[in-house]
């Protein structure tokens, strides 16, 4: 009954609350044995998420009644969908989501006695996060305009299937969705030397509006969302199915690092202070979406990259640059490679950016992505800002 006065009594969240402490716990724990779809474990990590989302929000489906109204099944498979009704836009609608569902055993470790995929930054903090939003968005003293859609996706790992299902079988038009904000892996760090950057995909689907939208929240925080166009995120998350249906998307990413579908992927790796900045940013974000006069349009046919994406890359690169010494001779020599040519298209300047860029600069991007995986699982965190995070959660 305490955790429950706890979360009842929040009013607005733009920091960590000690319920995201405990859905992390409580998701990512060895008793949900990695979320892997249609498995007890899964059942029991759906249970509890169910019943945070019933303290804040409706069953989307208008058609059901009780649990059912808030449960879409599909083959191997059930999405959890929510709604916060809105007020004079009622019949419009923002999406939030996350996956929820994991590797049950299915992954790599570094220790034979520990064989649960916990998934904590993939993706338990991402539905934390999603949590967080609801409580604040419930708790506020004005509702939003639009309503906010909670979308919890299973099936992610096995292809995007839990989103693609939604997509293909929506419960709400597609047409009247003006923008979707997804979570995939938050509250994890590549390296020390990128604690305070996280990452903000495909916001140039919404076009210039919702990049507006995404960099006024991100500018908000100290942590550094580098901003990509949407090929960056190699469309190996939900947002990628929404993106296929004309929604216009950002997805909300720390991307792979060394902990990436690995058993050590828990709790103690999670950097709060640094998902307490990602959670306040995209409420930032779902909240003018739900009440802006200007919503975002969806743009469908912007250029795979560009020379902003060019900017950026070298810039976390660079970050990246100083923890080579951390790799393998062969991963340091493609760091040393991978910098010299984001510095050199950097300095050949926008002008002289063209489509023959688009191919190295990808090529370059997957290389990186695939070298911050290497190395045994770290966080990376700073006690002392951990501690601070905590405090905070704790209302100290």
């Amino acid at each position: 009954m305490r955790r429950l006065f706890l979360c009842a009594g929040l009013v607005a969240i733009v920091a960590l609350t000690g319920c995201t402490q405990y859905d992390v716990l409580r998701i990512a724990g060895d008793e949900t044995e990695g979320r892997n779809n249609n498995t007890p474990g899964s059942a029991l990590a759906r249970s509890y998420i169910l019943g945070e989302l019933k303290a804040n929000a409706e069953g989307l489906d208008a058609s059901q009644t009780g649990d059912a109204a808030y449960i879409q099944t599909f083959p191997s498979g059930t999405n959890l969908l929510a709604v916060i009704p809105g007020t004079d836009l009622a019949d419009e609608y923002v999406m939030v989501g996350a996956h929820y569902d994991h590797l049950g055993s299915s992954c790599r470790t570094n220790d034979p006695a520990d064989t649960i995929c916990n998934g904590a930054t993939d993706n338990t903090a991402g539905v934390a996060a999603l949590l967080a939003v609801a409580r604040a968005i419930k708790g506020q003293a004005t509702p939003p305009r639009r309503s906010i859609i909670l979308a919890v996706w299973d099936r992610e790992e096995d292809g995007l299937l839990g989103s693609r299902y939604y997509t293909e079988n929506p419960v709400v038009p597609l047409a009247d969705t003006v923008g979707y904000v997804n979570f995939d892996i938050q509250g994890a760090n590549l390296l020390p030397s990128l604690r305070n950057t996280t990452i903000a995909v495909a916001a140039e689907t919404g076009g210039a509006r919702f990049q507006e939208i995404v960099r006024n929240a991100a500018n908000e925080q100290p942590l550094d969302t580098a901003m990509f166009s949407s090929i960056f995120g190699q469309n190996r998350s939900d947002y990628a199915s929404l993106i296929s249906a004309g929604v216009p998307s950002v997805f909300f990413t720390d991307a792979n690092g060394p902990c990436y579908h690995t058993a050590q992927d828990e709790y103690d790796v999670v950097d709060f202070y640094k998902l307490e900045q990602q959670t306040a940013t995209s409420l930032s974000v779902t909240r003018e979406l739900a009440n802006t006069s200007t919503p975002p349009t969806f743009v469908g046919n912007a250029p795979l990259a560009n020379f902003d994406d060019a900017l950026v890359f070298a810039r976390v690169v660079n970050r990246a640059y100083v923890d080579r010494s951390r790799f393998s001779a062969e991963d340091q020599a493609t760091i040393e490679r991978v910098r010299d040519a984001a510095v050199k298209r950097v300095a050949e300047g926008r002008a002289a950016f063209n489509g023959d860029d688009i191919g190295p600069l990808l090529g370059d991007a997957a290389a990186m992505v695939s070298l911050l995986t290497h190395g045994s699982c770290d966080g990376f965190l700073v006690p002392s800002q951990q501690a601070a995070a905590m405090r905070r959660a704790l209302g100290q």
